[in-house]
């Protein structure tokens, strides 16, 4: 036997031993090996359960808490389709601002007593930062597949909706030439004391709008814009209703795509216009929390929310895109190829490192005027 031909045995043999060690004694009862791979992340990566082992799994822990800054009643038209096609898994609903949500999170996980099992708010920011604290858990949901690489940070979060922010307005207070095209126009004279912005304290939307025209424009858009005194509200219904009703000329920062007259959409009477300057888009992703006490159904609602069925619903409920490259853009709405989109230019770690200091910025500009 040749020198070559005798190293080739003794790889084989040490081969063999460390498998002989690896299998142990014979299993009772032809038992299953299971090999995990332990993921970056510290957790287990593994082959998804199917979805009835899953369902089975999530049927045993009963519900799911879902906190969600989708307003109540299109989050709880969202929960009723996923409890429809899963009985026995009741959906807990939380509701709130996006950052209120974010602190009521963190209170929960100091105190000791995790309550959200998944998370759906419109801020990656958060989503970065709880990834950084270790207090995602790792799942790489099948359905995320279907989701482009930018919209998320694959085994911890998935974009689950996509927001453009525009202008609305009363085409009768604001008729042809009148109206508002461009975020610039807004610094006008005539709207002093007109203009209705969302709370960037607490809305994730409002605060991505200041963030991306900061950028554009820099400090002084914003500064500009303090001195014509606008009016702050807290949630984008106040915000609309105030333009049906004439308090203010234009709503800035408006979720576009609701149809006037839905449910949820501006009332008839409001037009909503996307500007020719720059149009921020906004991410919502969707993940589940590290301390999740029903880690199973937390998977199913993930994967629900993130399949073509669960998008389509959104979608259709909240007029929002779809991070999904194989649905269409809501009814009525631009493809988002066509838009001037406005995203962060270095990723959301950058735009996490600059929230701080830009929110507190915002405070000293406009918390004076809040209402």
């Amino acid at each position: 036997m040749n020198r070559e031909h005798r190293h080739l045995v003794a790889l084989v043999g040490l081969g063999l031993g460390a498998l002989l060690l690896l299998c142990g004694c014979p299993r009772a009862n032809n038992e299953e090996i299971q090999v995990t791979v332990t993921d970056e992340g510290g957790g287990e990566a593994r082959t998804p359960p199917a979805e009835s082992e899953l369902l089975a799994l999530a049927r045993s822990e009963g519900e799911v808490a879902w906190y969600t800054s989708i307003t109540a009643d299109q989050a709880q038209q969202f929960a009723d389709k996923f409890e429809a096609r899963y009985p026995g898994v009741r959906v807990q609903l939380v509701r709130g601002g996006t950052f209120d949500l974010a602190e009521r999170v963190q209170r929960e996980i100091s105190d000791g007593q995790p309550r959200a099992d998944v998370l759906h708010v419109l801020d990656p920011a958060i989503f970065v930062s709880l990834r950084q604290r270790g207090q995602l858990k790792y799942y790489e949901a099948p359905e995320a597949a279907a989701v482009p690489g930018a919209y998320k940070d694959p085994g911890y979060w998935t974009g689950a909706r996509l927001v453009t922010l525009g202008l609305a307005y009363d085409p009768k207070q604001l008729p042809g030439d009148r109206t508002p095209q461009r975020w610039r126009d807004l610094l006008e004279e005539r709207f002093q004391g007109k203009i209705g912005l969302k709370d960037a304290q607490t809305a994730g939307s409002a605060y991505a709008q200041y963030y991306f025209l900061r950028e554009r424009y820099g400090v002084d858009y914003w500064q500009q814009t303090a001195r014509l005194r606008p009016r702050i509200y807290k949630t984008e219904e106040d915000l609309l209703d105030a333009v049906a009703s004439g308090e203010i000329l234009v709503a800035a920062g408006i979720m576009t795509g609701s149809a006037p007259g839905d449910a949820n959409g501006p009332p008839p009477a409001v037009k909503t216009v996307l500007a020719r300057d720059g149009v921020p888009l906004v991410v919502g992703p969707v993940a589940i929390l590290g301390a999740a006490p029903h880690r199973n159904a937390a998977r199913l609602l993930v994967n629900y929310i993130l399949s073509r069925d669960g998008q389509a619903a959104l979608r259709d409920l909240l007029g929002a895109y779809s991070t999904r490259a194989d649905l269409a853009a809501p009814q009525g709405s631009p493809a988002l190829t066509t838009l001037p989109l406005l995203r962060p230019e270095s990723g959301w770690s950058e735009y996490l490192d600059k929230q701080g200091a830009l929110r507190s910025e915002y405070t000293r500009l406009f918390h004076g005027e809040s209402e």
